[in-house]
């Protein structure tokens, strides 16, 4: 899913001849159910946008195809909605199968679905392995990482309306390289401050990632990234919350000539990142190293599995 600033928009979810897939006693179906997601709160050279068109500049949140959101009933198990193929827009229809909503049961939803229709709601897994960005203007990869949830939802008059709340927070390190192919960046704090691995409880209050695996190093695998002169692209991360205010971290770029670039800062007090901050990093001057002295990890991870259980 593509996700940007001004984040509020209104999802129709389409509830197709009801059956009994959930067992209830209520007072009839939901005719009605929207969404509502909150904004993101820029952070550091992050700069706030107004219009509501798609560009280059973070400003709308795009679902794209085949986008699939997981819904617990109060008592049951989770039923997926998917996208339909072509989606592209910030309204899109989300088609149940023949699953309905009715107003009697409590409903609670997260994003992105975890194929396991017998997965507990109280450990939902997270990861932050795996990340991938493909050319230097694309950002749909982070959806694979952009965890939301709902708090448990009962219809009112017909209408169901959900709220969903980041779980995930991004960072976007705006970046000025001479020419090469570039395959692969990190933030490498000095100690472990990122989550690798985690899950989230849709019954807790408030929900938020719980670690079980931590690094001092959170990384991006890039693809299609070659400049012929010196260029400035944007690089997206997704990130549990973590806090690098006041501490030295370092972006590390690596080409293919297995040569790395080190940019060092320190991020202010407002590098407290929560969840929903979309914070930005510009980095422009840089220490060239071989990866003999590099601090990028190989091994970091291939990205596992973000279904199943969480570790």
């Amino acid at each position: 899913m593509r996700r940007q600033q001004l984040g509020i928009f209104a999802i129709a979810l389409l509830a197709i001849l009801a059956c009994d897939k959930v067992s209830d006693i209520g007072n009839g179906y939901v005719d009605n159910v929207s969404f509502v997601i909150d904004r993101l709160t820029p952070v550091g050279d992050i700069v706030p946008q107004t219009r509501t068109t798609m560009n280059a500049d973070e400003n709308d949140f795009v679902w794209s195809a085949r986008d699939t959101i997981g819904i617990y009933p109060d008592t049951g198990s989770q039923v997926y909605f998917v996208t339909p193929s072509g989606q592209q827009t910030g309204s899109a229809t989300f088609d149940g199968g023949g699953w309905s909503f009715k107003e009697s049961s409590t409903y609670s939803c997260y994003y992105p679905f975890v194929g396991d229709i017998y997965l507990k709601r109280n450990r939902v897994p997270a990861s932050f392995e795996g990340q991938k960005q493909t050319g230097t203007s694309d950002y749909s990869h982070i959806g694979r990482h952009h965890y939301m949830y709902t708090d448990p939802t009962r219809a009112a008059n017909g209408s169901l309306s959900f709220a969903l709340h980041h779980l995930s927070c991004f960072i976007r390190p705006k970046l000025t390289l001479p020419a090469g192919t570039y395959t692969k960046l990190a933030i490498v704090a000095p100690e472990p401050v990122f989550v690798k691995k985690g899950y989230f409880d849709l019954t807790a209050s408030p929900c938020s990632i719980i670690p079980t695996e931590m690094t001092d190093q959170l990384q991006i695998d890039l693809e299609g990234i070659t400049l012929t002169q010196e260029t400035t692209f944007r690089v997206y991360l997704a990130s549990a919350p973590v806090n690098l205010a006041g501490k030295e971290i370092t972006i590390c770029v690596l080409d293919n000539q297995r040569k790395e670039r080190q940019c060092k800062k320190t991020p202010s007090s407002a590098f407290n990142l929560a969840a929903g901050a979309l914070a930005g990093l510009t980095c422009n001057t840089w220490t060239e190293v071989p990866q003999s002295m590099g601090l990028i990890l190989e091994d970091w991870g291939d990205g596992g599995s973000i279904g199943g259980s969480a570790d």
